[in-house]
């Protein structure tokens, strides 16, 4: 059995400073969101995903924000990436999908971030959340509009979803539904 090294509060807000840094590093949406969570689990003791391979499925993570390769079209990359942390912390298995194992999994997304997405911004669409939080979308394949967005986002979304997806997981953890690698 796994034991945290630290508390919940404390995982929680590690996972919202990683945001902030993670922002300005790597400004996209999709990949700081999921690197900020995986990374705050990993310091708190509970690694969902080796390190080599967060790595591998780096890139493809990148393409996932903006609403899909910055389009603004797709799913909020913030919204993608957190629920591709949390299906990853409740391990679904390809043999489970026969069984309640991947409804029970759809449940606890449904009913937590994208709850959480919907009861905020309305939408998990990328251009609808814009509008909510900012009162306007950009076209984000626009280098002009993309350097105007980066310039006042303060991480858009992506500290609210970090601190809402880690919670999940760690409320999940808790009741022992999260499925560690081997």
């Amino acid at each position: 059995m796994v034991k945290l090294k630290h508390t919940k509060e404390e995982i929680i807000k590690k996972a919202d400073e990683l945001a902030v840094e993670y922002e300005a590093k790597y400004k996209g949406c999709g990949q700081c969101t999921f690197l900020a969570i995986v990374d705050a689990l990993r310091w708190g003791g509970l690694e969902i995903i080796p390190e080599d391979m967060e790595e591998r499925l780096f890139s493809g993570i990148c393409v996932l924000t903006a609403g899909v390769s910055m389009t603004g079209d797709g799913t909020c990359g913030a919204v993608a990436s957190s629920v591709l942390a949390i299906g990853l912390a409740l391990g679904i298995p390809r043999e489970g999908q026969g069984d309640r194992t991947l409804r029970r999994a759809c449940a606890t997304v449904r009913d937590t971030i994208l709850d959480k997405y919907y009861q905020e911004y309305r939408s998990i669409l990328c251009k609808d959340v814009q509008r909510k939080f900012f009162g306007k979308a950009w076209d984000l394949t626009s280098d002009k509009m993309s350097l105007e967005f980066l310039i006042i986002t303060k991480g858009c979304t992506i500290m609210q979803t970090v601190k809402w997806a880690t919670e999940i997981i760690l409320d999940e953890f808790e009741k022992g539904n999260v499925k560690l690698p081997a």
